[in-house]
Protein backbone atom coordinates (compact mmCIF):
# COMPACT_ATOMS: atom_id res chain seq x y z
CA UNK A 1 0.00 0.00 0.00
CA UNK A 2 2.85 2.51 0.86
CA UNK A 3 5.79 0.82 -1.50
CA UNK A 4 5.91 4.23 -3.14
CA UNK A 5 7.25 5.95 -0.06
CA UNK A 6 10.60 3.67 0.03
CA UNK A 7 12.27 6.73 -2.36
CA UNK A 8 12.54 8.28 1.56
CA UNK A 9 15.13 7.58 3.44
CA UNK A 10 13.28 9.44 6.35
CA UNK A 11 9.46 9.91 6.97
CA UNK A 12 7.26 11.14 9.58
CA UNK A 13 4.03 10.77 10.88
CA UNK A 14 2.39 13.36 12.60
CA UNK A 15 -0.90 14.74 13.20
CA UNK A 16 -3.26 14.78 16.50
CA UNK A 17 -2.63 12.43 19.23
CA UNK A 18 -5.13 9.12 18.78
CA UNK A 19 -5.43 10.21 15.04
CA UNK A 20 -3.57 6.88 13.56
CA UNK A 21 0.05 8.03 13.54
CA UNK A 22 1.12 4.32 15.28
CA UNK A 23 -0.45 2.23 13.10
CA UNK A 24 0.43 4.37 9.57
CA UNK A 25 4.09 4.48 10.56
CA UNK A 26 4.06 0.37 11.33
CA UNK A 27 1.93 -0.27 8.30
CA UNK A 28 4.84 2.03 6.29
CA UNK A 29 7.95 0.72 8.24
CA UNK A 30 6.43 -2.53 6.82
CA UNK A 31 5.85 -2.12 3.12
CA UNK A 32 8.49 -0.10 2.64
CA UNK A 33 11.77 -2.25 5.18
CA UNK A 34 12.31 0.93 7.07
CA UNK A 35 12.89 0.88 10.89
CA UNK A 36 9.98 2.05 12.76
CA UNK A 37 10.88 4.54 15.35
CA UNK A 38 8.33 5.05 18.42
CA UNK A 39 7.66 8.02 19.98
CA UNK A 40 8.41 6.48 23.08
CA UNK A 41 11.95 6.20 21.90
CA UNK A 42 12.38 10.05 22.10
CA UNK A 43 10.05 10.12 25.50
CA UNK A 44 7.52 11.73 23.31
CA UNK A 45 8.53 15.15 23.96
CA UNK A 46 12.31 15.11 23.79
CA UNK A 47 12.96 17.88 21.01
CA UNK A 48 17.07 17.33 20.78
CA UNK A 49 16.24 13.17 20.64
CA UNK A 50 14.12 13.37 18.45
CA UNK A 51 15.94 15.93 15.57
CA UNK A 52 18.72 13.64 16.33
CA UNK A 53 17.24 10.68 14.90
CA UNK A 54 15.00 12.31 11.93
CA UNK A 55 18.25 14.27 10.95
CA UNK A 56 20.92 11.67 11.14
CA UNK A 57 18.93 8.01 10.38
CA UNK A 58 18.54 6.49 7.53
CA UNK A 59 15.79 4.37 6.32
CA UNK A 60 13.45 5.48 9.21
CA UNK A 61 9.58 5.95 9.77
CA UNK A 62 9.52 8.38 12.67
CA UNK A 63 5.55 8.47 14.84
CA UNK A 64 5.60 11.67 16.32
CA UNK A 65 2.62 13.25 16.71
CA UNK A 66 3.40 15.73 19.34
CA UNK A 67 6.23 17.00 16.48
CA UNK A 68 3.53 18.41 14.51
CA UNK A 69 4.19 22.00 15.31
CA UNK A 70 7.76 22.09 15.44
CA UNK A 71 7.27 19.98 11.80
CA UNK A 72 5.77 22.79 10.41
CA UNK A 73 7.65 25.66 11.97
CA UNK A 74 10.85 24.24 11.05
CA UNK A 75 10.05 21.99 8.46
CA UNK A 76 13.61 19.62 7.95
CA UNK A 77 14.69 19.27 4.28
CA UNK A 78 15.02 15.55 2.48
CA UNK A 79 11.82 14.29 4.88
CA UNK A 80 8.61 13.09 4.09
CA UNK A 81 6.09 14.22 6.16
CA UNK A 82 2.74 12.59 7.02
CA UNK A 83 -0.09 14.06 8.05
CA UNK A 84 -2.72 11.59 9.24
CA UNK A 85 -6.66 12.76 9.12
CA UNK A 86 -9.09 11.21 11.29
CA UNK A 87 -12.57 12.17 12.44
CA UNK A 88 -13.06 14.34 15.33
CA UNK A 89 -15.17 12.43 16.54
CA UNK A 90 -12.71 9.17 16.56
CA UNK A 91 -10.38 11.16 18.32
CA UNK A 92 -12.28 12.34 20.58
CA UNK A 93 -13.61 8.63 21.30
CA UNK A 94 -9.97 7.15 21.72
CA UNK A 95 -9.05 9.69 24.14
CA UNK A 96 -11.96 8.90 26.24
CA UNK A 97 -11.19 5.45 26.06
CA UNK A 98 -7.79 5.56 27.34
CA UNK A 99 -8.38 8.44 29.75
CA UNK A 100 -6.01 10.03 27.80
CA UNK A 101 -6.21 13.28 30.00
CA UNK A 102 -5.74 11.98 32.97
CA UNK A 103 -3.53 9.62 32.71
CA UNK A 104 -1.21 11.19 30.43
CA UNK A 105 -2.19 15.17 31.00
CA UNK A 106 -2.16 14.40 26.69
CA UNK A 107 -4.73 17.64 25.81
CA UNK A 108 -2.74 19.54 28.87
CA UNK A 109 0.60 18.97 26.54
CA UNK A 110 -0.43 19.75 23.34
CA UNK A 111 -2.09 22.77 23.61
CA UNK A 112 0.98 24.25 25.78
CA UNK A 113 2.45 23.95 22.57
CA UNK A 114 0.64 26.90 21.46
CA UNK A 115 1.07 28.60 24.29
CA UNK A 116 -3.22 27.43 25.22
CA UNK A 117 -4.05 26.24 28.66
CA UNK A 118 -7.50 25.24 27.18
CA UNK A 119 -9.24 23.77 23.94
CA UNK A 120 -9.42 20.78 21.58
CA UNK A 121 -5.70 20.21 20.35
CA UNK A 122 -7.08 17.71 17.62
CA UNK A 123 -9.29 20.60 16.46
CA UNK A 124 -6.51 23.31 17.00
CA UNK A 125 -3.63 21.07 15.52
CA UNK A 126 -5.82 20.57 11.98
CA UNK A 127 -6.66 24.22 12.26
CA UNK A 128 -2.57 25.02 12.56
CA UNK A 129 -1.73 22.68 9.55
CA UNK A 130 -4.58 24.02 7.07
CA UNK A 131 -3.73 27.51 7.70
CA UNK A 132 -0.13 26.89 7.74
CA UNK A 133 1.31 28.25 4.37
CA UNK A 134 3.52 26.86 2.34
CA UNK A 135 3.45 23.72 3.92
CA UNK A 136 6.62 21.29 3.81
CA UNK A 137 8.35 20.48 0.77
CA UNK A 138 7.46 17.32 1.09
CA UNK A 139 4.02 15.88 2.48
CA UNK A 140 1.00 13.93 1.75
CA UNK A 141 -2.32 13.74 3.92
CA UNK A 142 -3.47 10.38 4.78
CA UNK A 143 -7.35 9.79 6.02
CA UNK A 144 -7.33 6.84 8.45
CA UNK A 145 -9.94 5.02 7.04
CA UNK A 146 -8.20 4.61 4.03
CA UNK A 147 -6.04 2.01 5.79
CA UNK A 148 -8.81 0.06 6.22
CA UNK A 149 -7.17 -2.47 3.47
CA UNK A 150 -3.65 -2.63 4.65
CA UNK A 151 -3.02 -6.33 6.32
CA UNK A 152 -2.07 -4.53 9.70
CA UNK A 153 -4.79 -3.25 10.25
CA UNK A 154 -7.20 -3.91 12.62
CA UNK A 155 -10.95 -3.56 12.71
CA UNK A 156 -13.08 -1.12 15.04
CA UNK A 157 -14.40 -3.99 16.75
CA UNK A 158 -11.77 -6.06 17.47
CA UNK A 159 -9.43 -3.29 19.12
CA UNK A 160 -11.51 -2.62 22.72
CA UNK A 161 -8.79 -4.18 24.71
CA UNK A 162 -6.08 -2.79 22.95
CA UNK A 163 -3.49 -0.11 25.28
CA UNK A 164 -2.85 3.21 24.49
CA UNK A 165 -0.79 2.00 21.16
CA UNK A 166 -4.28 0.51 19.70
CA UNK A 167 -2.32 -1.81 17.51
CA UNK A 168 -1.84 -5.53 17.24
CA UNK A 169 1.77 -5.10 16.38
Amino acid sequence: MFEYMAIHSRIVVTGPQRSGTTITAKMIAHDIGHRYVDEAEFAVYDVEKWRKIVTEEDRVVVQCPHMLKIIVDSPLPDILVVLMRRNLEDIHNSERRIDWEYRFRGNTRELALFGLVEGDSAQLKYDYWDSTSPKPANFIEIDYESLRNHPLYVAKEHRVNFHCKQTAV
